[in-house]
């Protein structure tokens, strides 16, 4: 499993907006029912990880209580420390990398052997679409030949990159971003003593209540403000391209690609909505590709394509003046 120990109060309920999949997820293990894979589907941020961490514990729990964890028995303590044999983790060896094919097969090594606690065996793979072809290849054999009393709970954020023969071979559950309601109300307690504004800070992380939650414990809503702070600079010819894509190499990649692209759509959908500028939804289109290259693991020049869309955006604005 990941290097960081699992904190129990986070991971052993199910987050408010899970409750129904989390009481068909006890149904299914009361009635036997449990599916051998289940795909997780959800945007990054709605806490598909969060919830198979809960799933986890549930099933490894030796003294299950009203449908989730006890917290205090053998298994949930050796999961939380990260010492639990029959829990297997596989994500990148390093963030924005794939799952290689080695991972896979060490997994696979693993899961065939005899459940060390006499119970289940859990397998989250995070995120599924990370796999490289081979990878998803090695996967199969475990998805087609099951072992018994064993789930891999596969997570991923974009589904239609995952290949269909390891899709086709799990229970999907699409996870749906909670109303603003329930997300405010969950980041209020979570943000007790802190000066914040809940409402404005899921506003900017699009709704997404663990993002929003990141920006209130951390820098990122400081760093996300900074570079629409940059856009709006740009926009108004108050700054240059280049020295815009110059400062924006310290912030990662995949981050400043979601920022922008938010950033844009809010844009539209607000502020210009009555005065639509063609363009931008072209530069759009752009930012889309642009992600998908990021996200591909290819060896991309950030710099480079940065300058290239930060001088079209800076274009776009120059012939509306």
């Amino acid at each position: 499993m990941s290097e960081t120990t699992i904190n129990l109060k986070d991971y052993l309920l199910p987050l408010p907006w899970h409750g129904e999949f989390w009481q068909s997820f006890n149904d299914r293990i009361d009635s036997q029912r449990l599916p051998h894979a289940i795909m997780l589907n959800a945007l990054e941020g709605v806490g598909a990880e969060s919830l198979a961490y809960s799933m986890a514990y549930r099933l490894l729990c030796t003294n299950v209580q009203s449908g989730v964890a006890c917290g205090r028995c053998s298994g949930c303590l050796t999961l939380a420390a990260g010492t639990h044999p029959d829990f297997f983790y596989v994500a990148p060896e390093e963030k924005g990398k794939q799952i290689l094919v080695k991972q896979i097969r060490k997994l696979c090594e693993s899961v065939v052997k005899t459940s060390q606690q006499g119970g289940w065996k859990v397998v989250v793979i995070n995120p599924a679409d990370s796999m490289n072809r081979n990878a998803a290849n090695a996967l199969l054999k475990s998805l087609e030949e099951p072992e018994a009393n064993t789930i891999l709970i596969l997570i991923s954020n974009r589904l239609s990159v995952v290949p269909t023969t390891i899709r086709s071979r799990c229970q999907i559950e699409s996870l749906s971003v909670p109303s603003k309601e329930i997300a405010s109300q969950w980041l209020s307690g979570k943000a007790e003593g802190k000066q914040v504004n809940i409402d404005e800070v899921l506003e900017i992380a699009n709704g997404l209540p663990l993002l929003a939650l990141d920006y209130i414990q951390g820098d990122g809503l400081e760093n996300r403000q900074q570079v629409e702070a940059l856009l709006d600079a740009m926009r108004h010819a108050n700054e240059t391209p280049l020295l815009v894509a110059q400062a924006c190499q310290k912030y990662p990649p995949d981050d400043l690609i979601d920022w922008i692209l938010s950033y844009v759509h809010r844009l539209i959908v607000g502020e210009l909505q009555n005065k639509p500028i063609p363009a931008l939804f072209l530069f759009l289109d752009k930012l889309i590709q642009a992600r998908a290259w990021l996200l591909s693991s290819a060896n991309i020049n950030t710099q480079l394509l940065w300058e290239e869309l930060f001088i079209e955006w800076a274009q776009i604005f120059q012939s509306q003046r």
